[in-house]
């Protein structure tokens, strides 16, 4: 079965990008309206300053915002050495056709997100090798979302699924890869 990994702390503190687009939009708009009333002498303040105060705020979360995604993208340049590395030696053990022990390489590399594409596809293929039907579907379907116009990877899931006798899902699957 696919080994469950707690979920990575690598993003903790981190505010998504959609947060803080709608952060950046909801100060730019608000400064907008303030400075419009301060300038109409509804409100009691300074147009201008209010205007500069809300740029100077956009301007102060971008470049957070933005020192963050390159903080966390450059803690990860080491793994991803590390992980080159372990692939090498997960894909020698499949040239050798040592499924087994290629396998949990490479269930280790396609993590808890099953987010490597080439970790998916190989073990995927260890997995038919094994006879594990129910395991090569998960990886196939995970490899198919990252990468969806992969005749091959198609008629892999169409396999499966036939050794599983889900002929509807064995059709589609064959279906997709017609068309590709």
């Amino acid at each position: 079965m696919i080994p469950q990994f707690p979920d990575d702390e690598e993003n903790m503190g981190l505010l998504p990008p959609k947060i803080v687009s709608v952060a950046i939009i909801t100060i730019f708009v608000g400064g907008i309206i303030l400075a419009w009333l301060g300038g109409l002498g509804i409100l009691p303040i300074d147009p201008v300053a209010t205007l500069g105060l809300a740029i100077m705020l956009i301007v102060v979360l971008v470049c957070c915002s933005a020192i963050n995604m390159i903080t966390s993208f450059s803690q990860r340049i080491p793994q991803y050495g590390e992980m080159e590395i372990r692939y090498e030696e997960a894909k020698a053990h499949y040239d050798n056709e040592e499924y087994e022990e290629a396998l949990e390489i490479f269930k280790q590399l396609a993590g808890p997100r099953l987010n490597h594409k080439r970790a998916l596809y190989y073990g995927a293929r260890c997995y038919e090798a094994l006879d594990d039907w129910e395991n090569m579907k998960v990886f196939c379907k995970a490899y198919l979302e990252l990468k969806s116009k992969d005749k091959e990877v198609w008629e892999m899931l169409n396999r499966a699924h036939k050794k599983l006798f889900e002929y509807e899902e064995a059709q589609e699957a064959l279906d997709r890869a017609n068309k590709l």
